[in-house]
């Protein structure tokens, strides 16, 4: 490297960023990279490439205060590649050529503080180390992660690898909480990790950056994919053995400009297939499919987007089918349920095993019931038609909007109108709504907009929703269940298949033989108190052209005079001939009669064009919070006020003992606690050891300011896992700088 680049005016010494002094690291660092003009790097949200970590060696780095970050090739392709290394003096010439020997790359350097580098070669080259000492008052779980060359009779010891024992935990977390999926998500400060459940994201917890590394390294070592290969998509799967069953998990990855993002399918956590009795389809409707399951042949298609349930109501189907004079065989990718007596199928299209091979392959089975997980492509539907026009009832799920859309989209994957009309029974459309939590329910007045998108703006009956209590996680939400359009096929439905008919005569007429759409049964639930205004626009999809009471939010034609469903007057006709009338007139210009403005009521069909706007404020990037917990009311007042002077105007919370800080930590998610010690009931060395004890707050930082300055004290905090101590009274701007420290060497921030 030439040393031209690194010449400075005046004394180098004066640039000395090898040992600054404690808290002007930083500007140190930068002004000396400004001077320079190389970047300045924050090494706290650094992610450093594990394969520039293997080219220079954990010694080499501490012996010349260097990080390797990436590697790089040279553009040309001829030269030797590039290693970028962030140093604390890149003004050392012989430590670049040193390095530049030993690795055989050569350095483009970059410019970090002394004591980042110092702490990212311990976190970054012994990551174990530090999970440890994070995760050793974090109780152990029984589960064990396995992959397809696992032993479960050799589980891993989580004590010689802490990052097996991190991702046990969240895992056993997932499936106690009913999660279907679990993401992990790389950000600049950190690593977020989040839970589905009941078809909504919750936040779990955040972990540090340094921490996306060993995490995702070790599910991709359990889901058989490449550790080495971060720039391209893969897919895998595990298992996780609890003390009760197995339960399998569909593994995916993605690169993103922060690192690679894992979302976990837990599939089957948590739920017992249901009978069909209980899935919650109404009695006409319930009937209708009950006749479509016993039909000797047929197609039955469940439509609606991933996670609506559409495999649990097959399911159910084939359970109550399930006889041992049945033959039933299933082709599904992946198998979410084990039903004894039913002979499943797992794809696999690495070796060749794809929907349509193996659907050729169970045609000559003898099958009786055919279960497709899904109708993919047009080689796939060709044989599953073929099977339901040739004594096989069949059974498969398909991505549409709804059962009139369903006609739509097998026109367009190539079913014939003839094939289709023939072969199909019954098309059901699904979604899951979650109920109103009973325990925490209130009435309220949904906002305007959300009425207008339902034109429910008139009605009358009261609305229910939760306000969030212990029972249902403060969600106001407990629970889901089902709603279901059901499209029979009908003589006239038929001859419209075959006519080619557009989706608006086909809805009609499905209307007109008796079908429910889903947002009047959404519609329905919202009146009997079930579920929100908010839920059904958030998992419903609301027609913008169709016309509404807009007494009850059903669907009305235009020639409708009185809503069926509720008798609303939706035109203005005259007393005497019943003819409609124009607003302005005063005379009925067919019977002659006089009318009045207190005659029948104008209320015109409209039709739903309202765009959704949002009441809300909007959304910003999220805030620093701060926990601050302190049983006298003057400290923590002027904490409190501390606090909110930091830059960038954090969010400040307070408790005023130990017990509601607990609970604050665990609804909250803080990014750093400030602690009292010595407090009623549970002092502050208590307190942080609980804090430690959970995985979601394993990770957090913990500033024990109190009045105590004893040694014993303080060591006894920095055992228990406190990450910095402070003796009351204290100062302003030495409480910020140690605050910003923290969260700077935690988030970067």
């Amino acid at each position: 490297m030439s040393a031209e680049l690194f010449t400075l005016p005046g004394d180098p010494s004066r640039y000395n960023a090898a040992t600054p002094a404690e808290g002007a690291s930083d500007c140190k660092a930068a002004e000396l990279a400004r001077q320079l003009r190389l970047p300045f790097i924050d090494l706290a949200t650094a992610a450093a490439d594990q394969d520039a970590l293997d080219v220079l060696p954990e010694h080499l780095a501490q012996r010349f205060e260097c990080i390797p970050l990436r590697r790089e090739h040279d553009a040309s392709g001829r030269g030797r590649p590039i290693l970028v290394l962030a140093m604390a003096n890149p003004l050392d010439l012989a430590a670049i050529e040193n390095i530049e020997f030993a690795t055989g790359h050569r350095i483009r350097a970059v410019v970090a503080s002394n004591k980042d580098v110092s702490e990212a070669i311990e976190r970054l080259y012994s990551p174990e180390r530090w999970l440890r000492d994070f995760l050793r008052n974090v109780p152990d779980t029984d589960d064990v992660l396995l992959n397809e060359t696992t032993e479960a009779a050799d589980p891993p010891k989580v004590d010689e690898y802490p990052a097996v024992k991190l991702v046990n935990l969240i895992l056993n977390r997932g499936v106690r909480q009913n999660a279907s999926d679990i993401h992990v998500e790389p950000d600049l400060h950190g690593i977020q990790v989040r839970f589905r459940i009941s078809g909504v994201l919750r936040e779990f917890s955040t972990f540090p950056k340094w921490l996306q590394n060993p995490l995702v390294s070790r599910l991709k070592v359990l889901s058989n994919l490449d550790i080495a290969d971060r720039r391209r998509p893969q897919d895998g799967r595990l298992k996780l053995q609890t003390a009760t069953r197995q339960v399998d998990i569909r593994v995916s990855t993605l690169p993103t400009n922060f690192g690679e993002k894992v979302v976990l399918r837990i599939l089957g956590a948590g739920f017992t297939l249901p009978d069909v009795h209980a899935l919650g389809v109404d009695g006409p409707d319930l009937e209708i499919l009950r006749q479509a399951s016993e039909q000797p042949q047929g197609m039955i298609l469940v439509t609606g987007p991933t996670g609506s349930g559409k495999t649990t109501t097959l399911y159910s189907i084939l359970r109550q089918r399930k006889d041992p004079s049945v033959n039933i065989v299933t082709v599904e990718d992946p198998i979410e349920y084990q039903i004894p007596g039913i002979n499943q199928v797992q794809v696999n299209s690495k070796a060749g095993m794809t929907f349509a091979t193996c659907l050729r392959s169970i045609l000559r089975q003898d099958p009786d019931i055919i279960l497709v997980g899904e109708i993919r492509d047009t080689e796939t539907q060709e044989i599953a038609f073929h099977a339901a026009l040739t004594g096989h009832l069949v059974l498969s799920t398909l991505h549409t909007n709804s059962t009139v859309a369903t006609i739509t989209r097998l026109a367009d994957l190539g079913v014939d109108p003839y094939v289709m009309s023939d072969s199909l029974n019954v098309v059901v459309a699904q979604r899951l709504l979650r109920r109103t939590c009973e325990s925490c329910r209130e009435m309220y007045r949904p906002s305007r907009s959300d009425l207008q998108r339902l034109n429910m703006e008139k009605a009358k009956f009261p609305f229910w929703r939760g306000v969030g209590c212990e029972k249902c996680g403060h969600t106001g939400y407990e629970g889901r269940f089902a709603i279901y359009e059901v499209l029979r096929m009908t003589p006239r439905l038929r001859e419209l298949i075959v006519a080619k008919a557009s989706e608006a005569e086909i809805r009609k007429a499905a209307v007109a033989s008796g079908t429910r759409l889903l947002v009047d049964q959404a519609i329905t639930k919202i009146q009997s108190g079930l579920t929100t205004v908010e839920e059904v626009l958030r998992v419903v999809q609301v027609e913008l052209d169709c016309s509404r009471c807009p007494g009850c939010g059903c669907g009305i034609e235009a020639e409708f005079v009185v809503c069926p469903s509720c008798s609303y007057e939706l035109k203005r006709t005259c007393h005497s001939c019943r003819q409609e009338l124009k607003l302005e007139w005063k005379t009925c210009p067919y019977c002659n009669s006089v009318t009045s403005q207190t005659d029948k009521t104008v209320h015109a069909i409209t039709s739903v064009k309202h765009p959704r706007t949002s009441e809300q404020e909007p959304s910003v990037e999220k805030r620093t919070r701060i926990l601050v917990v302190d049983d006298e009311p003057v400290s923590r007042r002027l904490a409190i006020a501390a606090m909110q002077t930091l830059p960038g105007s954090p969010e400040v919370f307070s408790a005023a003992d130990g017990l509601s800080c607990l609970r604050m930590a665990g609804e909250l998610k803080p990014d750093l606690v400030l602690l009292d010690l010595l407090m009623p009931g549970m002092d502050g060395f208590e307190v942080c050891a609980k804090l430690r004890q959970e995985v979601e707050t394993a990770f957090i930082p913990i500033l024990m300011l109190t009045a105590s300055s004893s040694d014993e004290h303080r060591l006894k905090g920095y055992l228990i896992g406190t990450d910095d101590y402070m003796a009351k009274p204290f100062s302003i701007p030495e409480l910020h700088a140690r605050v910003l420290r923290l969260l700077r060497r935690t988030y970067g921030a």
